[in-house]
């Protein structure tokens, strides 16, 4: 009996080598991973310019909602409106004791606030003139309109905001007015564009002798 040969035995693959890459895999590869470089750096940096619209910081996102308006309309604040009746100046001011002075010029501006919905106050109100200065209601008197009194709803209060600034600012003023004493983020604020005065009128005001006596706010129909 014959036997058949065998065929010789197929070696078996050796997976775990690999030859050295040629020179051309090795120009591919590090051409790969400098694209992929370039394309990382090229992400990071626009990740890094990206701003919201708006510029998004804090300030630009929380910002008060502003309504504006002239002496003699009704300003919506929200919560109170704010109606500037009248304005006058002095050069000295009374109340309930000796008259103060000025090296300025006091502001009266009576308004009539009427809370919306809820009882509520006015927590803050100044001036600003038109180099954006600021001046706040002055601390040398008593503020029965600030702070302190609570506004019932519907139902309107008349009183004077009294304010102490230089003669060269009161020639054109803004009344701000809002709820909040010292951050007004994400509320609404009042602003009231006050008449118009000249210089000669502020000088007058300010050389007259006899004081003004402020008056306490009164309940009007």
């Amino acid at each position: 009996m014959t036997e058949t040969p065998q065929p010789p035995p197929v070696p078996e693959e050796v997976r775990s080598h690999r030859a050295p890459p040629g020179p051309v895999q090795r120009a591919g590869t590090k051409a790969s991973v400098g694209t992929l470089l370039i394309a990382a750096l090229a992400i990071g940096g626009l990740i890094a310019s990206w701003r919201p619209l708006g510029g998004g910081g804090t300030d630009d996102r929380e910002r008060p909602f502003i309504r504006a308006g002239q002496a003699g309309e009704t300003v919506s604040a929200r919560v109170f409106d704010a109606k500037v009746v009248d304005v006058r100046g002095a050069g000295k001011v009374r109340l309930r004791g000796a008259a103060l002075d000025t090296g300025g010029v006091w502001i009266l501006v009576r308004t009539r606030i009427t809370a919306t919905d809820e009882e509520t106050s006015v927590g803050y109100a100044a001036l600003r003139d038109a180099r954006d200065r600021v001046f706040l209601a002055s601390t040398r008197v008593e503020q029965e309109m600030i702070g302190g009194r609570s506004f019932q709803p519907s139902i309107p209060v008349e009183g004077v905001f009294v304010f102490e600034v230089p003669r060269d600012a009161a020639t054109n003023l803004t009344l701000v007015l809002a709820r909040q004493s010292i951050d007004q983020r994400m509320d609404a604020v009042a602003e009231i564009e006050l008449s118009t005065y000249d210089s000669p009128t502020i000088d007058k005001w300010a050389a007259t002798a006899e004081p003004v006596t402020i008056d306490e706010p009164q309940v009007v129909p």
